[in-house]
């Protein structure tokens, strides 16, 4: 069951969904992330954007942050805010799952023939390169993640 807080001003607006593993749970919180963005000032393109970010994050703690078949929660929060140059974004997920910084990850070798690179790390790539800022920190035993983009606007 997907449970979500929203608070929204004119300028600003902070959702705070909490998520189950199941699929039916990532693509609610996925389509409702969507949907608080386009109410918050980003473009179509834009929301479409970081929902592949937000996509690839909540999908990997979903499939990897417990071991197979362990039933868990966690959150994600997407903050907005009106600015003079454009639109600025965050997006935090927060679990309790195994530590893992997606941050300390190495980029994959994109020059590298495709059949020679090793698995996984392509979403990290995406990522970062759709995103301006990636944080992580582990506290209280939980893994707090964090993707910044700002939308300039002309």
């Amino acid at each position: 069951m997907l449970n979500v807080a929203v608070s929204q001003g004119t300028d600003m607006g902070e959702l705070r969904l909490s998520c189950g593993r199941a699929a039916a749970d990532v693509a609610q919180t996925l389509d409702a992330i969507e949907e608080h963005l386009g109410a918050t000032g980003t473009t179509e393109a834009e929301a479409l954007q970081l929902r592949l970010v937000a996509e690839e994050i909540i999908t990997n703690i979903a499939r990897c942050a417990w071991p197979e078949g362990e039933p868990a929660q966690f959150t994600v929060e997407v903050a907005s805010a009106a600015l003079a140059q454009g639109v600025a974004v965050r997006l935090t997920t927060i679990d309790n799952g195994a530590p893992f910084d997606p941050t300390a990850q190495d980029p994959p070798d994109m020059d590298e023939p495709l059949e020679m690179r090793a698995l996984g790390g392509l979403g990290m790539f995406l990522v970062r390169e759709m995103t301006d800022r990636q944080s992580y920190r582990r506290a209280s035993g939980q893994n707090w993640f964090s993707v910044e983009r700002v939308f300039a606007r002309k």
